[in-house]
């Protein structure tokens, strides 16, 4: 690192202390703390030395000066990954601590390579506290443990608060736990800076009552200086012992690997057929035994704080690396892990779908762990699985579609009281509105009323002044009419006031037909049936790494180098069979996306593409014959239609007096011709490029691949009409059909056809055929050709030109009607003169 860094690094770090020391003091009274003195105990103390067990540390953690210092790698994107190291000795009883000192902060560079925008720098963490055994390494991964982070944050049960002040490097911070039944601060833990509370007790989670922990400290680019020993870096404001020096009755061991052997355990099971879900059981067997996979990889990864790589194409074998790191993108973690893991003694579980399956990658890991100290084991988990397997398969298959109904059961509840809550909105607006226009209303009769008075009031004036004092009947009559109506509006106003009240009652007592609770599911028998998880995306395998290497999957055998050979579900025999059987089914539902076209075919071919040439110009020059010589031909031709076996004619070039069988060809039946001979031949050379008994045939599925794969070219049956690829080879089957379950492209000539002749009698046959339907009257036996519009490339100084193409190279380079270069054949019959038109 550059001295200027580092000067730098330095005095963040002593204005990071100076901060944390001005930091206000946890309340104290009278300068005592609520913990008190440690009561005097006889009891024999712990006489094994504490340390870090290397099952109990992640893959990154480097151990030195007997547990007393803890180092993390740095190195191919480990530096973004959190380590954690948890003791050797646990606590169950009792009240004791430990201390740590963070003697060096890490600034690792990162490669700026293929990066974008700003370059995130990994920075340093280090929590402290205990937990479980057999718990997550990474602290606050799991609800069985807690600690506190340097930031001042403590964490229990995966949450996480602000509880204490911050501690940085350079300080002795002390961490306290406390069992004692008969403490006031009983079943908590404590944290201290340099002697000094920074917390408050933090109580411990429901879940961990009871239960021995372990000191664990998790990090990330510091180094540091571990002390469980007897005598403490910074006294405390009280005595208290620390964990060496603790009475054995109040401690526990972790477990420790019996003998001096070490398992390499390598899973060997067919893909999507729950061999990851067979490694979770084991795991959960046997917690000592670590996973080494992408997978897990990835999830230390999450818990390390990095997000989990979203919207690309991967598999369970192989998950995307997208985090736009480095270190992590290029695969390096992944190397360091391969070349760390032989170094370090402890149970592995190499779990990698394909690689198990295929024997020249066995051969490698067994290379990297053939150290004496490694028992190498396959395990074979294929056909049948155990019951037990299948319970544990079905639990989790009815969890899920319950998980999945309860889900929809939820969305269900809140839709309907969602439309609830909208219809009585809608009520009440409908009431407001109502009270808006009775006052409105009420506002108009006041007025009206008020100007009938006045009005009445003024013509009594009049009348009196006048001398009259007869009787108003006029507003006697006007006050008679008024009143009665105004009763009727509030009698009504009320009564739709009652109604609206009793429907909204009526709603908020109906029942929305889903009940209270979600309903409970049961598995269908077919579902009952299923003992591996439904397969999502590519599954364990993507379609191109299953297509290159499944038919090199094999059984372990024990001359590989293996010490043992396990057999989990079924026999060897048995687990052999089941492979074989799997193989061949699988060679009829995958391609090969490797396959390259032969010479063989590359020959046959351009072969084919010169006789349909030399075809096109025959037919041509007998269309340019006199009309009266080949009316002639024609009449002959007809006279003896009848007798007339288009299988006989020898030459397909002269049937008589110059006339070729493919005199009569359109577009669309040369084009016919091209797909005759093009399936014939591609069933033919696919057995033989792909060499293997058991891939003889094109399941139809793959048929358009494999089209496109030799020919450069899509088929394309739209171009007579079809929907199809099946409704177009039901055009040609005289030549291909599909046929068997599932469907196939099989051949109906020999292999060993030296000629391409039979392909146009084959065609002439069919023309002749839709012909006579077509003069009976059937429509149907018309074809609905389009040839398909391709821009020709055309030579310097000559017009770009168009024309129906038939899949073979060259173009017309003109010169009196004479195809150019390369022999494009002529499908539409009339050439024109010196430009090469169709």
């Amino acid at each position: 690192m550059a001295p200027k860094k580092v000067e730098k690094r330095k005095a963040e770090d002593k204005a990071e202390g100076e901060a944390a020391s001005k930091e206000p003091k946890v309340e104290e009274e009278e300068g005592k703390d609520v913990e008190k003195n440690a009561a005097a105990d006889t009891r024999p103390t712990l006489k094994t030395p504490i340390g870090f067990n290397g099952v109990d540390t992640t893959l990154n953690v480097v151990s030195a000066m007997d547990g007393k210092v803890l180092m993390a790698l740095t190195e191919g994107g480990m530096q973004y990954l959190i380590a954690g190291a948890r003791a050797s000795v646990g606590v169950k009883a009792g009240r004791y601590m430990f201390e740590v000192k963070i003697i060096e902060a890490l600034n690792p560079a990162e490669s700026t390579a293929g990066m974008h925008g700003r370059v995130p720098q990994p920075r340093q963490l280090v929590r402290l506290g205990f937990s479980a055994a057999g718990s997550s390494l990474v602290l606050g991964d799991s609800d069985e443990g807690v600690y506190f982070d340097s930031e001042g944050f403590f964490c229990a049960s995966k949450q996480k608060k602000k509880s204490s002040q911050q501690f940085t490097r350079d300080q002795v911070i002390g961490v306290l736990l406390n069992l004692d039944p008969k403490s006031p601060q009983a079943n908590t833990v404590s944290i201290f800076r340099e002697g000094e509370r920074i917390a408050e007790p933090q109580p411990l989670p429901e879940n961990l009552h009871g239960k021995a922990l372990f000191p664990h400290i998790s990090f990330r680019n510091v180094t540091i200086q571990v002390n469980m020993g007897l005598s403490q870096f910074k006294p405390l404001p009280f005595k208290c012992r620390m964990l060496q020096g603790a009475a054995s009755a109040d401690t526990i061991e972790a477990p420790k690997q019996k003998g001096d052997k070490y398992e390499v355990v390598m899973p060997v099971g067919m893909p999507d057929e729950g061999t990851f879900d067979w490694v979770d059981n084991f795991l959960e067997k046997n917690p000592s035994y670590v996973e080494l996979s992408d997978r897990k990889i990835q999830d230390w990864a999450q818990s390390s704080g990095l997000m989990k790589p979203k919207g690309m194409m991967a598999s369970n074998d192989k998950p995307a690396f997208s985090y736009q790191l480095t270190g992590m993108d290029d695969l390096s973690i992944q190397r360091v892990i391969k070349a760390v893991s032989p170094t370090i003694p402890r149970n592995y579980v190499v779990m990698e779908v394909k690689s198990n399956l295929v024997q020249e990658e066995r051969a490698e890991v067994l290379k990297r762990f053939s150290g004496p100290n490694f028992k190498k084991v396959a395990v074979v988990v294929m056909g049948e699985p155990k019951e037990e397997f299948k319970s544990k398969a079905q639990a989790r298959l009815l969890q899920a579609k319950q998980d999945k109904s309860d889900n929809e059961w939820k969305l269900k509840k809140a839709e309907k009281l969602r439309m609830k809550e909208m219809a009585k909105r809608q009520k009440d607006l409908a009431e407001l509105r109502k009270k808006s226009e009775e006052q409105r209303l009420k506002m108009i009769a006041d007025a009206k009323k008020k100007m009938e008075d006045e009005a009445a009031k003024k013509k009594a004036e009049e009348t009196k002044a006048a001398g009259g004092d007869e009787k108003k009947e006029g507003e006697e009559d006007t006050k008679m009419e008024v009143e009665p109506k105004e009763e009727e509006k509030v009698e009504e106003k009320e009564e739709v006031k009652e109604e609206v009240k009793e429907e909204v009652k009526e709603e908020e007592e109906e029942d929305d037909g889903l009940g209270d609770e979600p309903p409970k599911v049961e598995l269908t028998d077919e579902e009952k049936t299923l003992y591996y998880r439904p397969k999502v995306g590519c599954g364990d395998l993507v379609p191109a790494v299953l297509g290159k290497f499944f038919a090199n999957f094999s059984i372990p055998e024990k001359d590989e180098g293996f010490d043992e050979l396990k057999f989990e579900w079924q026999p060897a025999a048995k687990s052999k069979e089941y492979l074989r059987t799997w193989v061949l089914e699988t060679k009829q539902s995958t391609r090969i996306e490797d396959l390259q076209p032969s010479k063989y075919f590359q020959d046959k071919l351009a072969a084919f593409q010169k006789q349909v040439v030399d075809w096109q110009l025959k037919q041509k020059a007998f269309k340019a014959l006199p009309a009266k010589k080949k009316e002639e031909a024609k009449t002959e031709e007809e006279d003896k239609k009848s007798a007339f076996d288009i299988f006989s004619v020898e030459d397909v070039n002269d049937m008589k007096d110059g006339e070729p069988l493919y005199a009569n060809f359109g577009p669309e039946d040369w084009a016919l011709l091209q797909i005759r001979y093009e399936l014939h031949l591609l069933q033919d050379a696919y057995k033989k490029d792909v060499n293997d008994p058991d891939r003889v045939t094109i399941p139809e599925l793959h048929l358009a691949f494999y089209y496109n794969k030799y020919f450069k070219k899509a088929l394309t049956p739209v171009m007579f009409g079809f929907a199809t690829n099946p409704e177009l080879i039901e055009l040609v089957k005289d030549t291909v059909t599909l046929s068997s379950e599932p469907k196939v492209l099989t051949s109906q000539l020999s292999e060993d056809v030296d000629t391409a002749d039979i392909f146009v009698k084959y065609s002439e046959e069919g023309r002749r055929d839709r012909k006579r339907r077509a003069d009976a009257g059937d429509e149907t036996a018309k074809l609905k050709y389009t040839p398909p519009i391709v821009p020709m490339v055309a030579k310097p100084g000559m017009p770009v030109q168009q024309f129906p193409p038939m899949g073979m190279k060259g173009a017309m380079a003109g010169g009196k009607g004479m195809p150019g270069k390369g022999g494009m054949p002529a499908m539409m019959g009339n050439w024109g003169k010196g430009g090469g038109k169709w």
